[in-house]
């Protein structure tokens, strides 16, 4: 049963997945190799949008009334990797991420009980050059070489019953939940054999004392469209 008390900070989530180029049937004692056009060869960089959904993990309520796991989603994240010889590779930037949180907690504490609704999207700020992260792709793994920036929430929450506005639960009915751009250290994104699906074990996206929570999520996704791009200049 989904339990939460305090749905008061950053819910923040997100998550994603990846497609190949499509390749000719292989011989059965080889491996399949990718299909090369021109235009792949040529290509400044590959960008690739994907759906994502996550798994939000919330701990160290008061009383333990709003532990637990909640499915969350879905989102999208878009990724630019850098051509090697045909293929996405070598440096990954973040160009956009957006989540919509959309999930129900049902606490209890003592004789009372609340269901607490987020209705909230989650997303990031790019700087002047429409980055919001970067990182390097190793084999099937990207690796973040920071934090990824301006991580902001907006929106709402709806909380229901007699526990509302106690022990850290939002006042009854809908508050306005806004949470300023902050940085968020994501851990790195573990591909699939066949590069088309990829995962995020969990990370901390908010911890606060007042009320007390923690709140952590993991992804998981799949790539939806694929472009080869120009690169343009940046000052």
């Amino acid at each position: 049963m989904d339990r939460r008390l305090g749905v008061t900070g950053a819910v923040a989530v997100l998550l994603v997945g990846a497609m190949s180029i499509e390749s000719p049937p292989a011989a059965a004692d080889d491996a399949a190799a990718p299909v090369l056009t021109k235009e792949a060869v040529q290509c400044d960089a590959w960008q690739i949008e994907y759906v994502v959904n996550a798994t939000v993990a919330i701990s160290d309520t008061t009383m333990g009334a709003g532990d637990g796991t909640f499915p969350n989603g879905p989102g999208k994240i878009v990724l630019r990797f850098d051509n090697r010889g045909g293929q996405p590779g070598g440096n990954v930037k973040l160009i956009d991420y957006e989540m919509k949180d959309n999930f129900t907690v049902v606490s209890h504490a003592l004789m009372w009980e609340a269901r607490v609704t987020a209705d909230t999207i989650s997303r990031t700020t790019h700087n002047a050059c429409g980055i919001a992260a970067e990182g390097v792709l190793d084999g099937r793994t990207i690796r973040w070489a920071g934090p990824w920036r301006g991580m902001r929430s907006d929106g709402g929450i709806i909380c229901q019953g007699g526990l509302c506005g106690k022990f850290g639960a939002p006042p009854s009915g809908r508050s306005e939940m806004h949470v300023a751009p902050h940085s968020v250290s994501f851990k790195q994104f573990d591909y699939g054999p066949d590069l088309k699906t990829f995962s995020m074990h969990y990370a901390v996206v908010s911890q606060q004392s007042s009320p007390s929570q923690t709140s952590r999520i993991a992804l998981a996704g799949r790539e939806v469209q694929r472009t080869c791009v120009a690169m343009r200049p940046c000052p």
